[in-house]
């Protein structure tokens, strides 16, 4: 501000000079010192400088959409790649796991429909009425659904009796038929894979079942069979991978919004080492021995 408020000062002053023949003595001192001050004030110049900056907002998107692309885009070259390794071994243990446990939940619902049925169910049950069988009902989920002429009931004897009175018979008839020819047949839900399996009430309805399985002096009075032990153990394991999968399903999710506000901080704060910056000057080229001081001006520019 003050070499400009000189330079105003001095040029209408040298112009005034001028026109009058030149400089007088009397004013040699005044002149030395404006001299002076333009000479020294001049290495104050005026530089703008702009650096690129990269957008919040599109490293955020861009890391929302694909974990790793905003740190990319921002610079921060490592953590992307950090975040692109943890997507890309996320989907591949998810894709993994629900594979295997959508092919053992195959596996082992195949093998329900051929070594239980609802005839042995029932038949095998008459020993031990009280264990299993469908006198038991009441215990919520402890139950399954049959179908019957396009209608649907509980599997509870009370109520076959009301409904399908010779629902008995019926089972007796059609026990060598496909399960696809049968009349009366259970309705194979989620709740009817997971009770045949889980709960004692349903053991008697597995091929292998007999009453070598059973003693009553028990605390727990019921043995699994071979072919239930297999049953549950496969849907185990379906189980395991499919909630593996779950729970990197859950990873791949925080991956993109950890991944995304991390890529808005880097975009606001981190700078790479290839940014590169552009400043330029403009600056007053002054020699006092000069009469005439103002010998040009500089200006730059760097990138």
């Amino acid at each position: 501000m003050k070499s400009r408020l000189l330079f105003a000062i001095f040029i209408p002053y040298l112009a005034f000079s001028q026109q009058l023949g030149g400089w007088d003595k009397d004013d040699a001192t005044t002149r030395e010192r404006l001299l002076y001050n333009l000479r020294y004030a001049q290495v104050q110049s005026d530089t703008f400088e702009f650096n690129y900056a990269k957008s919040p907002g599109v490293a955020f998107l861009l890391s929302a959409a694909i974990p790793g692309a905003g740190e990319f885009y921002a610079g921060a070259r490592y953590r992307a790649i950090a975040f692109a390794s943890v997507e890309a071994i996320s989907w591949a243990v998810y894709f993994n796991q629900k594979s295997t446990g959508n092919k053992i939940e195959k596996s082992y619902k195949h093998f329900a429909n051929n070594h239980w049925s609802l005839w042995n169910w029932y038949a095998n049950s008459l020993t031990y009425p009280d264990l299993f069988g469908l006198t038991r009902k009441g215990f919520g989920s402890h139950s399954i659904w049959i179908e019957y002429n396009g209608m649907e009931y509980p599997a509870h004897e009370d109520t076959l009796n009301l409904y399908i009175p010779t629902w008995a018979s019926i089972l007796a008839n059609e026990k060598d038929l496909p399960f696809e020819q049968q009349t009366l047949r259970p309705i194979r839900t989620r709740d009817f894979y997971e009770n045949i399996g889980k709960y004692d009430q349903f053991a008697t309805g597995w091929d292998d079942f007999s009453t070598d399985y059973v003693d009553t002096t028990q605390i727990e009075p019921v043995k699994n069979s071979p072919e239930r032990n297999k049953y549950l153990n496969d849907r185990y394991k379906s189980n395991q991978a499919l909630k593996m999968a779950t729970n990197f399903a859950t990873v791949i999710m925080f991956n993109h919004l950890i991944s995304a506000f991390h890529a808005q901080i880097a975009a606001k704060h981190y700078r790479p080492p290839e940014s590169k910056s552009v400043s330029w000057s403009l600056d007053l080229v002054a020699d006092y021995r000069y009469r005439y001081p103002i010998r040009g001006i500089n200006v730059s520019l760097s990138f």
